[in-house]
């Protein structure tokens, strides 16, 4: 067996070593926007707010009551974390069913130190959020990067967990008030943690824990932009020692415990964003894991209880050259309509961002990121947090992406930002899927979401203000939180969200098939993708003009599938495991 994988990874490495020959006399990038001088002055924050004209997506920050930091940002003392954090959470803490965010910072740049205590804000009934005084207890004072939620005890309410440079921390929800057990959980380790996530991968009925790591992170070591010693800039990750993630498995009382090396998760490689879900189509959860300047690590679920780390035989830890990169962001989901789930990754500039899409019934996958059309847009840009999504209810999943640089570049006099960070600033990027696999770029319609340059990083997804369609919340290197309310469905579009549900919470890797006619759909519900990030973790359907459906059909983590009555269209949709009926 393990011959023939080999074999067939070596063939798939041939071939896409060919196809990225081919692709490379082909592309055409396009400079980066902008070459501005650097004496130009910058934009204040408030009047880039009050210049949004709107757009697919319009900045929606300031009127929903989401407020600044507060005092002046400082320039940066070049030391790496301050341009790697941070992440961003959106989910209901207090059971009210409003969705709330949650807001992880760093400390102030130039310190590693310094407390950076996290923010939560709690959406009112009039759609307005209203910061919670000490956030309900998770103004956890670490170097916030990542976050995960989920409900940990199976009580109902949904419990946090914080990856930070430095301890990281797990938050259990006690009816809307969140209390640090992460002693008392079995929650340990100093190291720097980026992303997390929370699945069920030994099918026990339990969420346990993965938390990606990424280096051994020296602060006294000190680089410069080229070969000019009086010129200061940000490290490459290349220097720094890569570390291997961790798996938490939930023992069901409360704790968990370290599984790492029981379940063979030996391998190395400075992770950051990640997914778990079934990647594999086995039914079993599965964890992609994008490596900066390291393959991407896919971590095969076998069944029982331990994992293989199986991307290059799969076709997806490299590009289609065969060469590494500097991944960052991770998302997944159905692009080309074939219900099987594909791959995207994004990277630094000068890289492509790369999207995978699954072959034939062994999953293996393949670059396509030249057939996409992706590449010669992105090119330039550095990102972060993504996400395929549907954004205007055509159903067909489209990409957005989270942009900023890592090295000092030309200041941009468009950006919000001061001079320093203004030289990291980029716009974001929106592409619109057709259905196939290929996109078109839509930045230009993304309203301020794709015009405006900033130092973006972590970016969740959500429908945060219930109108069935999904908005964004971006998190900056200056712990400034950007909301963008999605208007991109015209009128008559129509959608469904669907929330699969087991033992009382979130069934986290569900897959849902919805048919409608002659079209059909298959989505993932779980929170767990793009960069540093925590989403809503319900099925989100586009449905274009089908006013209604057919077929509701939902695989479980547990390996159970069953249909459901179809539920009527623009609604939401509950459904439990063990109450739908059986399918053979």
């Amino acid at each position: 067996m393990v011959r023939q994988r080999l074999e067939i990874a070596w063939r798939c490495c041939a071939r896409t070593c060919l196809l990225g020959v081919l692709a490379a006399g082909c592309s055409s990038e396009p400079p980066p926007s902008g070459g501005p001088k650097a004496d130009v002055a910058v934009e204040s924050a408030e009047a880039a707010h009050a210049d949004d004209s709107g757009g697919l997506f319009r900045d929606v920050t300031r009127e929903a009551g989401v407020s600044p930091p507060t005092g002046s940002w400082p320039d940066g003392q070049y030391l790496v974390p301050e341009i790697t954090a941070g992440g961003v959470a959106v989910f209901d803490f207090n059971g009210d069913g409003r969705l709330d965010l949650y807001q992880l910072n760093h400390c102030a740049a130039g310190s590693l130190t310094d407390p950076g205590p996290n923010r939560l804000f709690e959406q009112q009934e009039n759609g307005t959020f209203a910061e919670v005084p000490g956030a309900a207890g998770l103004d956890d004072a670490g170097y916030g990067h990542g976050v995960a939620v989920g409900d940990i005890d199976n009580d109902g309410d949904l419990d946090v967990f914080v990856a930070n440079y430095g301890a990281n921390a797990l938050f259990v929800n006690e009816g809307g008030r969140f209390t640090n057990r992460s002693a008392d959980a079995g929650i340990t380790g100093e190291q720097w943690s980026s992303s997390a996530g929370f699945f069920d991968y030994d099918r026990d009925g339990d969420l346990d824990l993965w938390v990606a790591n990424f280096a051994t992170y020296d602060p006294n070591r000190k680089c410069t932009a080229g070969d000019d010693p009086t010129d200061p800039d940000y490290c490459g990750p290349h220097l720094f020692d890569g570390l291997t993630d961790t798996l938490y498995q939930n023992n069901g009382d409360g704790t968990f415990t370290d599984v790492s090396q029981a379940a063979g998760i030996t391998l190395p490689g400075r992770g950051w964003g990640l997914a778990c879900a079934d990647v594999t189509g086995d039914g079993w959860c599965d964890v992609y894991v994008a490596n900066d300047e390291e393959p991407a690590q896919l971590w095969v679920n076998q069944q029982d209880g331990t994992f293989e780390e199986e991307a290059v035989f799969r076709g997806c830890a490299y590009n289609m050259a065969g060469r590494v990169e500097a991944g960052m962001g991770v998302a997944i989901g159905d692009v080309d309509g074939d219900l099987r789930m594909d791959l995207f990754k994004t990277h630094i500039g000068g890289e492509t961002n790369t999207i995978y899409l699954s072959e034939g019934s062994d999953e293996m996958y393949s670059d396509q990121t030249a057939q996409s059309t992706m590449g010669a847009v992105d090119r330039p840009y550095t990102g972060w947090g993504c996400a395929m999504v549907d954004v205007n209810h055509d159903g067909a999943l489209d990409m957005a992406i989270a942009n900023g640089r890592v090295n000092k570049g030309v200041p941009q006099p468009s950006s919000p930002l001061g001079l320093f960070w203004s030289r990291l600033a980029e716009p974001n990027l929106l592409f619109l899927g057709d259905g196939s696999g290929r996109f078109a770029n839509a930045s230009s319609q993304a309203g301020a979401f794709g015009s405006e340059p900033l130092c973006s990083r972590g970016m969740a997804v959500a429908d945060l203000d219930d109108d069935g369609d999904m908005d964004f919340v971006v998190q900056h290197l200056n712990n400034e939180l950007r909301v963008y309310r999605n208007e991109a469905p015209p009128a008559g579009s129509h959608w469904l969200i669907v929330r699969p549900m087991t033992g009382g919470r979130d069934a986290y890797g569900a897959r849902v098939l919805v048919r409608a006619g002659d079209r059909q759909w298959m989505r993932l519900a779980h929170p767990t993708f793009s960069y540093l990030a925590s989403n809503d973790p319900r099925a989100h359907f586009g449905l274009g003009a089908a006013d209604a459906i057919d077929e509701l059909v939902v695989t479980w983590p547990s390996g159970q599938q069953e249909s459901f009555s179809p539920p009527a269209v623009d609604g939401v949709a509950v459904v439990v495991e063990g109450q739908g009926q059986a399918v053979p």
